[in-house]
């Protein structure tokens, strides 16, 4: 064989192998719910009670929508039927019961929304308080929380309620001028008490900040740019953290925030223009409105599982990590039975209780194709004997890495994945669609049913 053809083998051989290692370590796709229904919203924020979705969102008295399975909304009835008597002594100009970005969060008992009313560009403003042992109502009126007058250099809209691991409450606000501001709240009155902390500042404009935390670092979210102008809007999402909730907040290259720092998380794509006012949901899901632009740039509610990378930081990406497997049928999560660390150890579905016997590495076997291990017995999840047919029963073994342990996340774009076997090309399946505790779990034929469809929530 010449040096010539051995080159160019060599050659090809080295571009296969790179093209191989770039697919193994591409992430799974984001998993993006396709909401419908009446999905028009603008500065969003939600909760979850019980089964129930709920998003509240700027319009006439504060709207609100509701939804059993995040994907399709139905408008319910406005929090606030008519302007509160004390707006108009701090913002003599609002737009008739015109309520901006609200809130929710609930604490102590009670749902707490805060929200803002203001007239565009001015910063005469206010935010007020509500409260609800419903989240249906009735709402009790806790009157102005913190206003502004063009005087400031700061403008009180766009509140968010943050709650401390320590319990502690605090409301971030803010809009272009200085900027994002902090302040603790008194627990019982949930207003200001002490100082009132700068956490950043852009030019350009910087509003809309979220705080959550994991991990030992606090993580600011806020949009940037130009909201509110349709299709032209340039509006988009940046974070930052710090291992203090009052900062310094600093990027991925360790810009700090009050510096014009922020790493961007979402710009928007050909369709969906000006993603931003964001709202984070217990560190696994990520709301915002964007533009439509196939609906004549109509503000539309986006929604996504949010996951973390291995550095800490916020991604729409299913990465490798530690993950609960929840049943979208049942509510139950997988689970290897009984605790068992053997070989042929039986895969149920049990009540979610975040064990180490229901949680599961996300290792990359590479072409797209993840092994999942149990983090009780560091056994892989198993197709039992190669099984080729449906009802093939699932169970954990050895790591070895074969194609009976290897699954392919499919999107199912409303949260939640279907789960294929590499070997059977079938998909994991609570058998019988049973919601009950120990049922077992199998292989079965794609039947786009529920009982196949899995929620992977992941494990801080």
């Amino acid at each position: 064989m010449g040096k010539t053809k051995v080159k160019r083998m060599l050659a090809v051989t080295v571009v296969i192998f790179a093209l191989m290692l770039s697919i193994a370590m591409v992430p799974v796709s984001a998993s993006f719910w396709s909401t419908g229904g009446d999905n028009v919203v603008h500065d969003p924020t939600i909760i979850k009670v019980g089964n129930t979705w709920h998003v509240f969102s700027t319009g006439q008295g504060i709207q609100h929508h509701v939804s059993n399975d995040g994907i399709t909304w139905t408008r319910v009835s406005q929090v606030l039927p008519s302007p509160l008597s004390w707006w108009s002594q701090y913002v003599p100009n609002q737009s008739y019961n015109d309520v901006w970005a609200p809130d929710i969060e609930y604490y102590n008992g009670k749902y707490w929304l805060y929200y803002s009313i203001s007239s565009f560009g001015s910063r005469v403003s206010a935010i007020g308080l509500l409260s609800a042992t419903n989240i249906n109502g009735p709402w009790t009126d806790h009157g102005l929380v913190i206003r502004t007058t063009n005087n400031d250099n700061y403008n009180a809209i766009d509140p968010h309620l943050f709650i401390a691991p320590n319990g502690t409450p605090w409301l971030s606000f803010g809009s272009f001028w200085s900027g994002i501001k902090l302040t603790q709240l008194n627990p019982t009155t949930m207003k200001p008490t002490g100082q009132l902390y700068s956490i950043a500042t852009r030019s350009g404009g910087i509003e809309a900040p979220t705080i959550a935390y994991r991990n030992g670092y606090y993580y600011l979210f806020a949009s940037i740019d130009s909201c509110c102008n349709g299709v032209n809007s340039t509006y988009k999402m940046v974070v930052g953290r710090s291992t203090s909730i009052t900062g310094p907040y600093v990027d991925k290259n360790g810009v700090s925030m009050l510096n014009g720092g922020g790493t961007i998380i979402d710009s928007g794509n050909s369709r969906w223009k000006g993603p931003g006012h964001q709202d984070v949901y217990e560190n696994s899901v990520i709301i915002r409105h964007a533009y439509d632009a196939t609906d004549n740039g109509t503000p539309k509610l986006l929604i996504n599982d949010l996951y973390w990378d291995s550095s800490g930081w916020p991604t729409y990406d299913l990465v490798p990590g530690t993950y609960r497997l929840i049943n979208k049928h049942s509510g139950k999560a997988l689970e290897v039975y009984n605790f068992s660390n053997d070989n042929g150890g039986n895969v149920v579905q049990w009540t979610d209780w975040n064990g180490p016997y229901q949680q599961w590495n996300l290792v990359s076997s590479g072409g797209g194709y993840y092994r999942l291990i149990n983090v009780g017995s560091g056994k892989a999840l198993d197709v039992y004997n190669f099984s080729t047919e449906n009802g093939g029963n699932v169970v954990q073994w050895t790591d070895l890495n074969g194609y009976n342990q290897q699954w392919q996340f499919i999107d199912n774009g409303n949260g939640t994945y279907d789960v294929k076997n590499r070997n059977s090309g079938l998909l994991l399946e609570v058998y019988q669609a049973s919601t009950a505790d120990g049922a077992n779990v199998v292989q079965w034929q794609d039947l786009n049913g529920a009982n196949q469809q899995w929620r992977l929530v992941q494990v801080p």
